[in-house]
């Protein structure tokens, strides 16, 4: 009896063990950039997760979840400004538009492989300002990182969605491309501290 119940116990181990999904790293990109005085700084951007319908000022929205890592590589510290504009218009023929807001949620590593990379209460999220950041102010250390939330919800939009962040100069853009439309949206700041 004993010896059946350690095979029992064996087989129900490996059945829980086999029911673990593959891990997945859902990054679309990565970016190097070196400013003028060569301090380096490297961007991670995610694949678009999760995704769903939200209902704004009476219009129907679709959203993705996206993310961003930023990696201080460099012996500076860095100060990171984000701040969106409140509705972008994308493709004014087809009066399409969207609107990138910042949680109060904190992204981290541990959230990526969950749904919508852990970021709940979407349709809340979108329509009351309480649950947002207006503007994101960070400082990342030498040799430090920091992960962030780009929920982008999409009013009359196509599909796929492709995002990255991406710095020219000291000025940073969220560069979004749905389908075959593709938009640069000024987001704000990062400067190296001397």
């Amino acid at each position: 009896m004993r010896l059946f119940a350690m095979f029992a116990l064996f087989l129900l181990c490996l059945n829980a063990y086999g029911q673990v999904g593959p891990t997945r790293n859902w990054v679309d990109s990565k970016g190097k950039y070196v400013d003028s005085n060569g301090n380096p700084v490297e961007f991670m951007n995610s694949l678009p997760k999760g995704g769903g319908v939200c209902y704004y000022e009476g219009k129907k929205y679709s959203y993705v979840v996206l993310w961003t890592r930023i990696r201080n590589l460099s012996t500076s510290p860095i100060e990171l400004k984000l701040k969106f504009p409140d509705l972008t218009s994308f493709n004014p023929i087809e009066s399409s538009q969207i609107k990138i807001v910042l949680p109060k949620d904190s992204m981290t590593f541990e959230k990526i492989q969950l749904f919508d990379y852990g970021l709940t209460h979407l349709e809340s999220l979108l329509n009351h300002k309480w649950n947002q950041v207006s503007t994101l102010q960070k400082r990342i250390n030498p040799q430090k990182e920091h992960y962030f939330y780009f929920p982008v919800f999409m009013y009359n939009n196509k599909w796929p969605v492709r995002a990255a962040l991406i710095l020219k100069g000291q000025d940073l853009y969220y560069k979004i491309a749905l389908g075959s439309d593709t938009t640069w949206v000024p987001c704000g700041r990062l400067v190296f501290n001397k």
